[in-house]
């Protein structure tokens, strides 16, 4: 991803955030739900594979903020190191209050990758698309793909209240 696309997809999930923000008097409260994930990331010689969770904190009624840690395995060649992740990504829903089967949102944020042998902090600009399924008995399942630091596939499971996604 440029540079260019990066900054633009961090200033538009930025630009979601703040717009929820200003009309934060007018929404509904929605509570605050966990996610769990497992997720691949590929790119050009490199897998990984990471599981984890997170938390998801409504920032008005067509945005989340989610901020989730994983750990997993990074394979390189033949040799298998410890990785994880931690990402904040904001995402604007295209239907939160689940009028349809299917929910797709748009999002991106930053992600800060680690593994061993790394040196320092290096944050990834991050862009996601979400499809979110029918909600079961506790859990909305959805998968997302995206960009940041390779490929990214994830599978993932919302906690998130029967009205909204």
């Amino acid at each position: 991803m440029t540079s260019r696309t990066q900054s633009l997809v961090f200033a538009l999930a930025i630009g979601a955030v703040a717009a929820s923000a200003v009309h934060g008097q007018q929404r509904q409260r929605i509570p605050t739900y966990a996610e769990l994930r497992g997720e691949g990331i590929f790119s050009s010689g490199r897998s990984t594979t990471l599981a984890g969770g997170g938390v998801v904190v409504p920032a008005g009624n067509y945005t989340r903020v989610s901020v989730d840690a994983e750990l997993g395995a990074e394979m390189q060649s033949s040799e298998t190191r410890v990785a994880g992740r931690v990402d904040l990504v904001a995402r604007f829903l295209l239907d939160p209050l689940r009028e349809m089967p299917w929910g797709i949102s748009l999002g991106g944020g930053l992600s800060v990758p680690y593994g061993q042998g790394q040196r320092g902090v290096q944050p990834l600009m991050t862009a996601v698309i979400d499809v979110e399924g029918r909600r079961g008995r506790r859990f909305t399942p959805a998968l997302q793909v995206g960009l940041g630091g390779g490929t990214r596939v994830a599978l993932v499971f919302r906690a998130s209240p029967s009205a909204w996604r």
